[in-house]
């Protein structure tokens, strides 16, 4: 396997627990913590007279763009990996025994 190989493989194996941990999060946003509505705008409770409105915070915000992104990302890895591996072949070593050529 080729150096540049393994980075991908490594790179896609985060991206997949980005974009597993990131809807995970966003599940919670919406059904547990309901600071999201369905359709992933921020629903902020009521905000108290006198007091400004209620807005995103960073966490949410990069939840929100990771759940986004995530996925996009995951599939251009996985190609960019199948990619790889057909451009480099299978593994160099001696040929299995009981074929013409191993004998």
């Amino acid at each position: 396997m080729k150096p540049g190989t393994r980075v991908l493989k490594g790179a896609l194996v985060g991206a997949l627990a980005v974009w597993a941990s990131s809807w995970r999060i966003m599940y919670l946003e919406v059904h547990r913590w309901h600071h999201l509505d369905a359709r992933l705008r921020f629903a902020p409770p009521p905000t108290p007279p006198g007091f400004p409105p209620a807005r995103a915070g960073v966490p949410v915000r990069a939840a929100r763009a990771a759940a986004v992104l995530a996925p996009p990302v995951s599939v251009a890895l996985a190609c960019s990996c199948l990619r790889a591996a057909r451009l480099t072949g299978p593994a160099a070593g001696p040929p299995p025994r009981g074929t013409a050529t191993g004998r």
